[in-house]
């Protein structure tokens, strides 16, 4: 007989899906880059996909007639689409897209040198990637910083988010694009660790990471009930918005178990960094914790949530790669 959790569970995951790719990029002249690339990667990035995609040429998306069949609109300024049932009084609701950013704080890079990081696309913008690979081409030629450094594309592989295996999408050799399928299915993760016992766990955050709780973010300890409620809203409104899934009213019984968990041990400190907006002329922060806490209860039930908020990133500015953690000691090898 199938537990509550289980229902739940599976409910909430029935439509999920993300695909995620490793994108290698060379440098074509010396670069100096911030120690924290996100801001400039999306910033960039963005700029050059609206400049594909947009038709009309105006500063927003908000008044744009074609706007819902946009893939810029879609992508980069996401609204909630007429006759939505939650969030509809909310401007913006969670992209489909997060950049996950190489974690050393290197910031020179010679011509001819690499820079790996990583893409994950949700829901149907996992068949927007074709964009998303002349965008980042684009953007090589365009050139990223104020000083504009080139690069050049060099290499995407789809990464299988649990074993780790890599199929090539697109290589600079032979300007080819092939189909990969290494698609990540939320039903499926919840289904293989049902019978999961965990009585412990620490997670790593290895970026910036600003939960907020209560109206306030957690800058000294992320209580468990805090890191549920930020997972499950995020992977409720994905689900709903970039996957055709249902909005599980029901998480919040999940949220209610998560009061039980509590935190034994924590390294967590406070990282401050800003990033200059250019669409808002001023400076905003990306300021949050990083380091490793420690939660210790029935913490099985949580597991599917908790694997699925490595990829979609937890907290604020989840699309510039804040909010990563991986959880340690845990295997996310499903059995074959």
């Amino acid at each position: 007989m199938q537990t509550a959790t289980e229902g739940q569970q599976k409910s909430i995951f029935s439509e999920f899906k993300l695909a995620k790719y490793r994108i290698t990029i060379k440098a074509l002249e010396n670069m100096i880059l911030p120690e924290f690339k996100g801001s400039m990667l999306r910033g960039g990035f963005g700029h050059v996909f609206k400049r594909i995609c947009c038709a009309t040429r105006e500063k927003t998306c908000d008044a744009c007639l074609i706007r819902h069949s946009c893939p810029y609109a879609y992508v980069f300024e996401t609204s909630p689409p007429e006759g939505a049932e939650y969030m509809h009084k909310q401007t913006k609701v969670p992209r489909p897209y997060v950049f996950e950013l190489p974690l050393e704080d290197k910031t020179e890079y010679n011509a001819g040198e690499e820079l790996t990081f990583h893409l994950v696309l949700i829901g149907r913008a996992i068949d927007l990637l074709p964009y998303f690979i002349f965008a980042i081409r684009e953007l090589g030629e365009v050139g990223i910083t104020a000083r504009r450094h080139k690069f050049e594309l060099t290499s995407i592989y789809a990464v299988d988010c649990l074993t780790g295996e890599e199929q090539l999408v697109y290589s600079l050799d032979n300007n080819m694009v092939y189909t990969a399928n290494a698609v990540l299915i939320g039903s499926e993760v919840a289904n293989w660790v049902t019978t999961f016992s965990l009585d412990r766990l620490t997670l790593n955050f290895l970026t910036p990471t600003r939960v907020k709780y209560r109206g306030n973010y957690c800058f000294n300890e992320i209580p468990f009930i805090a890191l549920v409620q930020n997972i499950t809203i995020r992977l409720n409104a994905l689900s709903y918005f970039h996957c055709d899934g249902v909005w599980d009213e029901n998480i919040r019984d999940m949220r209610e178990m998560a009061s039980s968990i509590k935190a034994t041990r924590s390294t967590l400190t406070k990282r401050n960094i800003l990033r200059y907006s250019n669409r808002q002329g001023k400076k905003d922060s990306l300021s949050g914790v990083t380091g490793a806490i420690t939660y210790e209860g029935d913490l099985g039930p949580f597991l599917p949530i908790l694997i699925l908020g490595q990829f979609v990133h937890v907290g604020s500015d989840a699309v510039f790669g804040c909010g990563q953690y991986e959880m340690e000691g845990i295997s996310l090898s499903p059995p074959r």
